[in-house]
């Protein structure tokens, strides 16, 4: 800039003059990049489901997979410890290289009660899903749905569009049926919030899980306790989360 300026500025002065302004180097946030294709598609649904009533949201069932590894690999971990208890082993985040495993799992949520926690085994293919949907998805509604028809959320994973897939939701029509869902849409997703919860409450646990096995056990203790008001908090943020989508006309928002 000072190349075309016959004062040149200081770095000094630019700084002062952007934190006058408010502006401040700051760490980008990381976000799944959405299209222009995508960006339309996830206002369209958004068109169409933001005047849904109260009573129609907790007909919905939620459900994602996620991964968590045996130790924290990302972000920063504070304690509180004096000068001397530094390298303490109470005081210390265990790294080692990625993860030291990790573990995979699919659940489903919905406004009445946690749905089931699935472990799961390998890579994932859609005979495997089937078998979630058959051996989880279906008891859960029978029991938690009697006589009624919800609305079963997942994405767009190739594992759930397969058509093996979709021949189970025309098969069980008359028990559930399948909310159609846009690409790029996980800050509308509700239950990506309570894997963050979960993994909060997995890194607080002491002693931490000291291998795979016991990480799996610590996981479906924590899921089942997590409170039901947390889960109806989700729920409740569904309209503010696609007002979000449609101010930001389609692009990422804070969710």
């Amino acid at each position: 800039m000072n190349s075309h300026l016959q004062d040149p500025v200081s770095s000094k002065t630019v700084k002062r003059e952007l934190h006058a302004a408010n502006i401040y180097g700051r760490v980008a946030i990381r976000k799944r990049l959405v299209t222009p294709t995508n960006a339309f598609k996830r206002r369209q649904w958004c068109r169409d489901h933001k005047c849904w009533s109260p009573q129609q949201w907790p007909q919905v069932i939620w459900s994602d997979e996620s991964s968590f590894t045996l130790f924290q690999t990302t972000g920063r971990v504070y304690v509180w410890r004096t000068p001397k208890e530094a390298f303490n082993p109470e005081c210390l985040l265990p790294t080692v290289k990625h993860g030291f495993g990790s573990i995979m799992i699919w659940g489903a949520i919905s406004w009445r009660g946690l749905g089931p926690l699935v472990i799961l085994h390998g890579r994932i293919k859609s005979n495997h899903y089937l078998s979630i949907l058959g051996d989880h998805v279906h008891p859960f509604i029978q029991t938690v749905f009697p006589g009624e028809r919800p609305l079963f959320q997942d994405d767009n994973a190739p594992i759930h569009t397969a058509r093996c897939v979709q021949e189970w939701f025309e098969e069980h029509d008359d028990a559930v049926d399948h909310l159609a869902w846009p690409p790029q849409y996980p800050d509308l997703n509700i239950i990506e919030h309570l894997w963050q919860y979960l993994e909060s409450k997995i890194r607080s646990r002491f002693p931490p899980p000291s291998g795979l096995s016991e990480l799996k056990t610590a996981l479906q203790e924590e899921w089942l306790n997590i409170p039901l008001n947390i889960v109806h908090d989700l729920y409740a943020s569904i309209p503010r989360r696609i007002k979000s989508v449609l101010q930001s006309k389609g692009g990422p928002t804070p969710y």
